[in-house]
This record gives C-alpha cells, structure tokens and sequence, in this order.
C-alpha cells in the first residue's frame, strides 16, 4: 500500500498521479491493438485461419499479453509489458509457401516458441546485449520512434480535418493539462468516426468461441516459418523491449523473459496464436517518465495496461467491429502523438554520451535503412552502430 498511497490515494480520491497511470497504461493498450490488430487477422487468414479460428486467437493472444503483464508488473515490481510479434505478423501476411492449414502453421507457432526456450538457455547471453551502450539503445529507440512519427504525414494527407483537429486538441492539453491530452484525443477520434457512420448504424455485440488447435509438426514449416519468426521476434521486439527497460532504469533478468514468452508462445500456440514478446513501444509508454515521474510507480501502468488487454479478450469480436471505424493510419497519427515526450528523452539519452557520432549513424540507420530479411531496421541500427561505436571508439580513444 506503501507505492498507493504516494500516488496520492487516500480515501478513495483519485490524484493526479493515479489518472496518470492508468491513463497512461490503458492508452498504451488500446492503441497497440488498434494499431495492429488488422495485421494480425490478416497474417492469420493468410496461412490458413478460419474467421472463428482468427478471431479467436486475437482474443487469446490479449488474454496472455494481459495476464503476462499483469503477474509480472505485480511479482518485480517493473513495468513488464508483453504484446504479439507485430513483424511476425507482416511475415505471415507475406508467407506465400504450401501450407498443409492453419494446424500446420500452429505447429510452425509452437516450434518458434521452442526455439526461443532454447536460446534462454545460451549462458551469457544477457552479457553480451549488456555490453550495447545506452546511448546507442537510446538511438535506436528514437530512431524507431521517428519513423512512426512519419505516419502522420500520410495520415493528415488522407484526414485533414480530423487529425488536425486532434493534433490541436492534443498540442493545447499536453501544454496546460497534460494529463488529459492521450485518452481526450482518443476519445475525439471515437466521437468523430461513429458520427461518420451513416444513419442506422449500430455496433454489432459479436461473440466467439475459443478454438483448441492440433498443431501438426513438418520440416518445411520449420524452416520457412519458425525460423524467421524466431528470428524477427527475437531482434525487432524482444531485445529492443529489454533495452528501452534497462534505458528507463529497470534492470532486468533478460533469459528469464526470453524463457517465459517462449514457454507462453509454445502454450498459446495451440489456441492459434503466434509469438508474445516484450513490447517495445507499449513499454516505451509504462515505463517512461509519460507514465509517472516517480520509476517506483510506474508497474501500475503496465498492470492497467493488462488490465486493459483482458477487457479486450473478453469483447475481441464486438471490439474488432468497433475499432474497424478508425481508420489505421490515424491512429498511427495519434500514436505518433502519444509517443512524443519518449521521442524528446530518447534523443536526448542517445546524445548524452561524448561519442555520439554513432549513436547519429544508429539512428539515421534505424529510420531509413530498409528492413532485409524481414529483420526489422532496429536491429541492423544497433548492430551497426555497434560496430561504428567500437572502431570509433578504440580511434578516438586511441
């Protein structure tokens, strides 16, 4: 009760800090779903879901995302945040290989999950990522960040009025009342897309069933499909979760986490779903100073957050109706929004350092270079400016 009470809770009130965080933690849930969710049904349509089986493994995915985060915000203290594997999901909306179904493709799920058991039990693998300079995590983090931020060009393009009018409304309470300025946007964007609608319009109240799936174990699968989930999971989301983490201040048990999204990822897996991971830019909002000035309290915004993704299971269906009013690239816009004090610290972390130039080349490597191999460019940033910051290094410090 010690944290609770210096949120500034007593007698039921309701502080500053406390909105902050559930604000904060909810906001960070529903614009990772909304943002995604639309890849994630078509990457499961594409390797053999039926409607039923998608959905259904949607709404799973939330149930083990929340109760991931939930328990371990609660048991360390941090801001775990968990989410699925966004580029595993651009692969399977691109895999174009003979599929024997979606039990197939489930079996290619568990076995990625299988690998990365494999791999948390590497020893010193958490040294070796140990030994990335902050400054250049920071980089490609801002570098990340920045190229979501281009998504609002496009999107005030296609809706000017509307992502104008949002971008105001957000500009006017993050200056006077930034507490307010996230979930009031938000709430601006539902209020403009149902009026939208034409006359008549209602939101179907859908229901599912959960869909148990035999998975069935093939080389090929293996090799076309586990392997690279394995691998985009690992280097787009799971090392640069732990880096954002470890930037926020949050030491954290690296093969640990490893070990227990591949244990969740091989379970879940006969429920449809692909990878889980650590998220990245869900835990660049709970576990930043967007979140809470105070770092002690800022689990409460990842457990808000998986408060917000069980919600989300329970309603999967009726919110993948809802939600498919707005259009994606203006939540991307508004996402861009959210994102903008963590892309001000970013910047500034990568730049602290007196050997900054590669932590410049980091960065301009993260937002242009293109994703080869269906490894995301976060990865080719840190690794090459990895290798910039050691040979400029040992020059400069001769």
């Amino acid at each position: 009760m010690g944290a609770l009470s210096r949120a500034g809770v007593s007698g039921g009130g309701w502080s500053g800090e406390w909105w902050s965080l559930i604000s904060t933690g909810a906001s960070a849930a529903l614009i990772g779903f909304i943002s995604t969710f639309f890849i994630v049904l078509q990457g499961f349509y594409n390797v053999g879901a039926s409607a039923s089986q998608a959905v259904s493994a949607l709404a799973m995915l939330c149930l083990f995302q929340g109760l991931m985060g939930i328990g371990f915000s609660l048991a360390t203290r941090k801001p775990y945040a968990f989410a699925w594997s966004t580029p595993g999901s651009a692969i399977l909306l691109g895999y174009s290989q003979p599929l024997g179904g979606f039990d197939e493709a489930v079996g290619a799920f568990c076995m990625s999950g299988m690998l990365m058991l494999a791999l948390a039990m590497v020893p010193r693998i958490a040294r070796y990522i140990e030994k990335i300079p902050a400054s250049l995590s920071s980089a490609m983090l801002a570098g990340v960040l920045l190229s979501l931020a281009k998504s609002f060009v496009p999107a005030f393009e296609q809706y000017p009025l509307i992502v104008g009018a949002v971008m105001l409304v957000w500009l006017l309470l993050f200056i006077f009342k930034p507490l307010f300025a996230l979930p009031t946007s938000l709430a601006v964007l539902f209020v403009y897309f149902l009026f939208k609608q034409p006359a008549g319009y209602a939101i179907e109240l859908s229901t599912y069933r959960f869909e148990w799936v035999v998975p069935v174990f093939t080389l090929s699968s293996f090799i076309n499909l586990s392997i690279p989930l394995f691998v985009v999971t690992l280097f787009s989301q799971n090392i640069p979760g732990y880096l954002i983490m470890r930037n926020n201040g949050y030491t954290t048990h690296f093969p640990g986490t490893l070990f227990v999204t591949g244990l969740a990822t091989s379970c879940a897996s006969l429920l449809g779903c692909h990878n889980l991971n650590l998220a990245a830019l869900t835990a660049a909002m709970c576990a930043g100073p967007l979140a809470s000035s105070d770092k002690s309290l800022r689990y409460i915004a990842s457990c808000a957050a998986g408060v917000s993704y069980l919600v989300m299971a329970l309603f999967a269906a009726s919110l993948v109706s809802l939600l498919s009013l707005i259009p994606s690239p203006v939540i991307l816009a508004l996402a861009a929004l959210a994102l903008f004090s963590t892309l001000a610290d970013a910047l500034r972390d990568s730049l602290r350092h007196d050997l900054y130039y590669p932590a410049v080349a980091t960065l301009m490597i993260t937002v242009y270079f293109p994703s080869f191999f269906h490894v995301s460019s976060s990865f080719w940033g840190l690794l090459l400016g990895t290798l910039f910051y050691v040979v400029y290094s040992k020059k400069k410090l001769g």
